[in-house]
């Protein structure tokens, strides 16, 4: 027999814009800690919720394959971002933009997780609940199965223009932090510091810094949000190149074949244009199989950013909180200072991950900058092979190689035209990425200077 079995009721328990909770749970869900603002939404005591699974608190309106997703990222040690609809201990709800993230001990082994929530804002949070009810409905006609809840989850996020949950994930996340800084930002005065927390204003001092660092490096973040679709538009004409030289080598060999020693010449100018082609298309098999590295990175790089800065707000809120705890005259306990450092080790490990990955996106900038390097020296040639082509062609009366050349000098107009178009955003995006290794590298020092103030 149940007993105390929660009735959910239509009635949304308050959780604030400008406020902003976090939980700690171990490595199978029970959760250790939280702050305040976790109790008072979800209306439970810290003594109710302590030990217990996280989802105590969860709303049987959330379809399964939402935490089968979150689960199978985070024990992937990768970052999970997603709405949540969540049910407190009288049966109201309150909706959760929620960021999980592992905390890595001093041996670099996961030990525990920590999720971060803020109110949910954006435009797609309107177009989550509504999918949330399919998926939901789909579950329970299918017995709790995830399987075709899975499927319909996939297909509407491509509808939605989105490959997969990850590319989604980064967007949302990016979507509900964007008007969170005039909420969540908290100005705390020196003042405030004394007696057992005194030592805290260092690490809101530096704490600050970081925002006001994350700030300028976030607009340079931005700047790789469209790289994905900019990039992989510009480079679907250079991958048909291959094809499109090979034919018109086809057709002018042979035309050039049809007019025996005449064509003599015209089959040399053919040969040349084979051999552009078979070059061209090694370059470009080596800058499709490295694109796809770099717009992965580029995607985990946007979301380890967006995250830290998720971080950066959940410390400084959290000191906050600790200040107005000293000032009604509340000690400063253990749980709260290992509550800070772990927070503190979960924007270090993601200021670290986006050091690595800024590393790596200068490395596959670099490739595809010398990939359209050669691409271009090629396509100069060609240039020159083209008009020697319609000389020829005219000297000849040969209408027929008159049109074929003019393809060549059409398809060599494209392309230079469109990598003139690409270099400026690989060389942009090379200079972002070294100026936020630069930044993110001064952060982590920071980090570690905080972590020291404890220690």
């Amino acid at each position: 027999m149940v007993k105390n079995k929660v009735i959910p009721k239509n009635v949304e328990s308050p959780f604030k814009i400008n406020e902003l909770f976090f939980s700690k749970t171990n490595l199978k869900g029970i959760i250790l800690d939280s702050n305040e603002v976790f109790y008072k939404v979800a209306k439970y005591s810290s003594e109710e919720l302590i030990g217990k699974p996280h989802n105590k608190v969860r709303h049987p309106d959330m379809p399964r394959i939402v935490f089968k997703m979150l689960w199978d990222f985070i024990q992937n040690d990768k970052p999970f971002a997603g709405y949540v609809k969540n049910m407190a201990k009288d049966g109201s709800y309150y909706w959760v933009f929620a960021v999980v993230v592992p905390v890595y001990d001093d041996n670099g082994d996961k030990e525990k997780y920590i999720s971060v929530r803020i109110k949910p804002t954006s435009h797609l949070f309107t177009v989550v609940k509504n999918l949330y009810k399919k998926l939901k409905e789909i579950e329970e006609q299918n017995n709790g199965s995830m399987e075709e809840s899975y499927k319909e989850l996939i297909e509407s996020l491509k509808a939605m223009g989105y490959s997969d949950y990850e590319t989604f994930m980064v967007d949302a996340l990016i979507e509900e932090l964007k008007d969170k800084d005039e909420h969540l930002n908290k100005e705390i005065p020196k003042e405030s510091f004394s007696g057992d927390i005194y030592k805290m204003y260092e690490i809101y001092k530096d704490a600050k810094k970081i925002e006001s660092i994350y700030k300028t490096t976030f607009q340079k973040v931005n700047s790789f949000v469209n790289l994905e679709k900019e990039l992989g538009s510009k480079f679907k004409y250079i991958y048909e190149i291959t094809d499109e030289l090979s034919l018109i080598a086809l057709n002018s060999s042979v035309e050039s074949y049809k007019l025996g020693s005449t064509g003599a010449s015209f089959f040399v100018v053919s040969s040349e244009i084979k051999k552009d082609s078979e070059r061209i298309g090694k370059l470009v098999n080596g800058l499709r199989n490295d694109m796809k590295g770099l717009l992965d990175i580029v995607r985990q790089f946007v979301l380890y950013t967006n995250i830290s800065k998720l971080e950066i707000f959940a410390i400084i809120y959290f000191i906050n909180e600790l200040v107005e705890d000293h000032e009604r005259g509340q000690a400063l306990s253990k749980n709260n200072v290992e509550n800070l450092i772990d927070l503190l080790k979960t924007l270090k490990h993601s200021a670290s991950k986006t050091i690595k990955l800024s590393i790596s996106l200068d490395n596959y900038l670099n490739k595809t900058l010398n990939y359209i390097d050669e691409i271009e020296n090629i396509i100069k040639e060609l240039h020159y092979i083209q008009l020697n082509g319609l000389v020829e062609s005219a000297r000849l009366g040969e209408q027929k190689f008159s049109i074929i050349f003019n393809q060549v000098k059409e398809l060599v107009e494209n392309t230079t035209k469109l990598i003139e178009e690409i270099l400026p955003i690989i060389k942009h995006s090379l200079k972002e990425a070294g100026d936020i290794e630069y930044n993110t590298t001064k952060i982590r020092n920071y980090i570690n200077q905080m972590l020291k103030v404890y220690s």
